[in-house]
C-alpha cells in the first residue's frame, strides 16, 4: 500500500440492518463482502452502525465491541484480506467509553478507526446520551489512495472535510444511517439534501465524495438509501436505487 494510485474500484454496500442483532448483521456483511469480491471491489463501504442498527438507545452498551479483541471483527477482516472494508459499530474503549465508530479493515487487520465527531442529540436523534464524541481526525489509505472517513453528521460541518483534503485526501467516504421520509417527489427530500451537500463539498474541496446510506425500517424510522458517487467537479456519477439493498460499484 505504498505506491500512489489514481484509480480505486469502490463499492457501496447499501444494506438493511437488524437492530441489536450482531450475529445476523455479521452474516449479512459476509454475504455482501463476497458479492463485492466477485465484482472486483477494492474499497467497500457499509453504512453507519451497520453491525448493530442505528436506533439502539439503551441497547447501545449491550452491542458494544472492543475491536482489537472482537472475534466478529476478526472474522470480517479475515473474510476480505485483499480488500479494504469500512464497517460501522459501537466501539468500547479500554475505559468503557462508547463511540459511534467506523473501522477500516485492510490486509486482514484493523487499519484505522474513525470515531464520530458530531453527535446529533435532538428530536429522534439521541446519540449524545449514549456515545462519546470522537476527538481525532486522521487520513487513512487504501492501496495507495489517501482518503478520509466521515460519519453522517460529521459531513454537515464543513471543517472535517476541509481538514482531510488539506491533509491530502483525494476521496471523502461518508457513511450514514440518516432517517428520511417519502413524499410525492421522485427523490425523497432527505436524499435531495444529501446530494446537494455531497455535490457542493466535491466542488468546493475538489475531491471525490462517496456516500453510503442504508435502507429499511427501524423503530419507526425509515431509511431511503440513495447511496451515490460524486466527481470532484460536483457531477453526480452514479446513484443506487431508493428503498432497496444494492451494491453500487
Amino acid at each position: 500500500m505504498t505506491d500512489r494510485r489514481s484509480r480505486l474500484r469502490i463499492g457501496l454496500a447499501q444494506i438493511d440492518c437488524r437492530l441489536g442483532d450482531l450475529d445476523h448483521n455479521l452474516a449479512h456483511h459476509l454475504e455482501w463482502i463476497d458479492r463485492a469480491r466477485r465484482a472486483g471491489v477494492e474499497l467497500l463501504l457499509f453504512p453507519e452502525l451497520s453491525l448493530t442498527g442505528y436506533r439502539l438507545l439503551h441497547l447501545t452498551p449491550r452491542v458494544a465491541l472492543q475491536p482489537a479483541r472482537s472475534e466478529r471483527i476478526r472474522e470480517l477482516a479475515a473474510a476480505a484480506p485483499e480488500m479494504a472494508v469500512v464497517v460501522g459499530c459501537v466501539e468500547e474503549d479500554e475505559r468503557g467509553f462508547l463511540y459511534n465508530s467506523a473501522l477500516l479493515l485492510c490486509g486482514g487487520a484493523i487499519a484505522h478507526v474513525h470515531r464520530k465527531l458530531y453527535l446529533p442529540t435532538y428530536g429522534i436523534f439521541q446519540e449524545g446520551r449514549f456515545f462519546n464524541e470522537g476527538r481525532r481526525l486522521a487520513l487513512c489509505d487504501a492501496f495507495g489512495s489517501p482518503f478520509g472517513i466521515l460519519i453522517c453528521e460529521d459531513f454537515w460541518h464543513s471543517d472535517p472535510a476541509e481538514r482531510l483534503v488539506r491533509a491530502g485526501a483525494k476521496l471523502l467516504a461518508v457513511v450514514s444511517a440518516s432517517p428520511g421520509r417519502l413524499g410525492a417527489e421522485p427523490m425523497p427530500p432527505s436524499q435531495e439534501a444529501w446530494e446537494s451537500l455531497t455535490r457542493a463539498s466535491a466542488l468546493l474541496n475538489t475531491a471525490w465524495v462517496v456516500y453510503c446510506g442504508r435502507v429499511g425500517w427501524e423503530e419507526g424510522s425509515f431509511y431511503t438509501g440513495g447511496s451515490h458517487i460524486v466527481r470532484p467537479g460536483g457531477e453526480l456519477l452514479a446513484r443506487a436505487p431508493y428503498l432497496d439493498e444494492d451494491l453500487l460499484v
